[in-house]
């Protein structure tokens, strides 16, 4: 019987059509790790252009089959739509736009309603020509404890403040209505946000600058010897762990070692070296040696410091730029990861709480007459007579014009800095607003947040800046690393922010700058009517007849000029009494570097012009406080 073939062998295949990238098993001589192995495979392209080809090449069939009919049943293939930029700003504009029309067609309301209405009705019922009998009451009963209800002009400030309060608040409905409305976006928005990886260069970055920060500025030098040895007269602890820190000032000797274990855990935090145990030590030491100098009537704003410090300190901040990275040698940097992503984005948002709160603030307290006044005039003259040897660099009192948009620049920087935080583009922008905001403020009024500006280079993606500009280096992470995971859990960080940002919320929406070591920082809000400043004045009559006169006007003996007018306020705000005479010797000894036996001491409260021409004037006037019997410790006040 003759052997017959099978019909399937004997039946020729046809030939398969090439493939722009042959996806299947060849034969090859060469292997996988042959150095020619993709230039065979992929012919004049190298593997990443190959993909990117072939891919453009699926979305043009994609696009052409979305026109094709389908054979089978007649209808066209949609074609799956990706994501694309175009795509979220259709979503971005159907979002903002609806807001935006809420919020001007709300305020442009309370505008009308004003200009065309309420501001008559206030005006008659100041004026004493009548109007509403509940209105004409109010202001009775506020002119029988505030004289400065006697004018007119008062009025219509609080009238146009409140206006300007409903404004807030109608914006704050819009948004919490638009972020109900669109709950499940924000929500996805919200985690991406927190969740989303970043090198840890960026985190190194902020590591240097905070530690360094803590090592440059006054308060964590002599500051902290200096108030830990004030007597407790003169204390007014601040609220949170204020009335804690009161038990704990330490020895003058003490108090060194304190600072010298200090300044070698933060320098070491700086460095990179031991870089988590000394990280928590710094932390731990910078609540007591920045927050002993706050206890004296005046909190100066460096929270963000230990803000930072603690976010480093449940951190893997040390993984590069470090001396225990150095001695980890051969290491490539770690890779992108959410540990480095979460602390950089919380402090982002801290930043932007340092600014946000003071500017909601200023409009809740002076209304719109704070950017359209001579408030910011005012305000400026007011700084410079608090500094006895400091010239202006730039003078804008003269134009009224510059200091209006200035007054408005300075609003819309405040409200919209934790805005720019949500993006790298917006962030890069935020820097530089940031720096000619603070330029502005050092060249003007001598107030320059120095430690504020340290901290900016936390805002700046530095793999991907370097790496645009030819740096390479695979152990710091530039371009970004492709190295082993980092080590660790989100759960420390995650508390401490937490924390952070409850408590620093906290203390925003009540206004507080007087805590430690949460606050909301300056505020400048209520506006200042008058070119006027008060100053405590000193006099002590000998008992042989000699007079020795000093104000209170500047800084005096150890305590800098910021220290010392705060500590001044809090003692004129003590009720009168023996614990008040005691602080206001305590101030007068502070003030002479002696301390009067017998005679007189006299202090008062004098109104001095703040106009540049009224430099070296006399007080526009004067009244007593109080009048200490230094021989007999009888004391009277007046």
């Amino acid at each position: 019987m003759p052997h017959l073939r099978s019909p399937i062998v004997a039946t020729a295949k046809p030939p398969r059509p090439r493939s722009s990238i042959a996806c299947g098993r060849i034969s090859h001589p060469r292997t996988n790790n042959s150095p020619d192995f993709w230039d065979d495979r992929f012919p004049g392209l190298i593997p990443e252009a190959a993909i990117d080809a072939a891919r453009r090449q699926a979305d043009r069939l994609l696009i052409e089959r979305s026109l094709t009919p389908d054979t089978a049943s007649g209808r066209r293939i949609r074609s799956p739509q990706r994501e694309s930029i175009m795509t979220r700003s259709v979503q971005n504009r159907h979002l903002v736009l609806p807001f935006t029309l809420a919020v001007l067609g709300g305020w442009l309301v309370l505008c009308l309603a004003w200009y065309g209405w309420l501001e008559g009705v206030v005006d008659s019922a100041a004026s004493g020509r009548g109007g509403v009998d509940a209105l004409v009451d109010l202001i009775e009963q506020r002119r029988s404890v505030d004289p400065a209800w006697e004018a007119p002009e008062h009025a219509l400030w609080v009238g146009r403040t409140v206006m300007t309060r409903l404004g807030l608040l109608w914006l704050l409905l819009v948004a919490g209505v638009t972020g109900f409305n669109h709950r499940q976006s924000l929500i996805r928005g919200v985690k991406a946000y927190f969740t989303e990886p970043d090198a840890p260069l960026n985190l190194a970055i902020l590591r240097i600058t905070t530690f360094g920060a803590l090592l440059l500025i006054p308060a964590g030098r002599e500051e902290f010897l200096i108030h830990a040895a004030l007597p407790e007269t003169l204390l007014f602890p601040p609220s949170g762990i204020g009335p804690l820190l009161t038990s704990l000032i330490p020895e003058p000797f003490t108090a060194r070692l304190i600072l010298i274990v200090w300044i070698a855990a933060t320098a070491m935090a700086m460095l990179g070296l031991l870089t988590r145990p000394a990280t928590i030590v710094s932390s731990l030491l910078t609540l007591i040696v920045l927050g002993i100098p706050q206890l004296h009537g005046k909190v100066n704003h460096a929270h963000h410091l230990v803000w930072f410090a603690i976010l480093l300190a449940s951190a893997p901040c040390g993984d590069v730029l470090s001396l225990d990275g150095w001695i980890r040698r051969g290491r490539t940097a770690p890779r992108p990861d959410p540990r480095y992503g979460l602390p950089l984005r919380i402090a982002w948002l801290l930043l932007g709480m340092v600014y946000l709160f003071p500017g909601v603030w200023k409009l809740w307290t002076g209304g719109l007459d704070w950017i359209f006044s001579d408030h910011l005039r005012n305000q400026i003259w007011h700084q410079w007579t608090t500094h006895a040897n400091w010239t202006p660099v730039l003078d804008p009192t003269g134009h009224p014009w510059l200091l209006r948009l200035g007054g408005l620049g300075v609003i819309t920087f405040e409200l919209s800095f934790i805005l720019l935080m949500l993006s790298r583009p917006t962030r890069f922008l935020a820097l530089i607003l940031g720096l000619l905001f603070h330029l502005a403020n050092l060249l003007t009024l001598n107030i320059g947040f120095i430690s504020l500006m340290a901290i900016y280079p936390c805002l700046v993606d530095w793999p991907r800046l370097l790496s645009r500009l030819g740096v390479r280096s695979m152990r710091v992470g530039i371009p970004r690393g492709v190295g082993p995971p980092t080590r660790g859990s989100l759960v420390p960080v995650t508390i401490a922010g937490a924390v952070l940002l409850v408590g620093n919320g906290w203390y925003g929406i009540r206004g507080d700058n007087y805590g430690w070591p949460f606050a909301c920082y300056p505020k400048f809000g209520y506006p200042i009517r008058e070119p006027i400043r008060t100053v405590v004045e000193f006099e002590f009559v000998a008992s042989d007849g000699g007079v020795e006169r000093e104000s209170f006007a500047t800084g005096r003996g150890p305590l800098r000029t910021a220290r010392w007018i705060g500590t001044v306020k809090r003692v004129l705000k003590m009720p009168p009494g023996p614990r008040r005479d005691e602080a206001l010797l305590t101030l007068a000894e502070i003030a002479t570097g002696t301390q009067p036996r017998t005679g007189v001491a006299r202090f008062f409260s004098s109104e001095y012009s703040t106009r540049p021409e009224d430099r070296g004037a006399p007080p526009l006037r004067t009244r007593t406080i109080s009048e200490v019997m230094l021989r007999t410790g009888a004391a009277s006040d007046t």
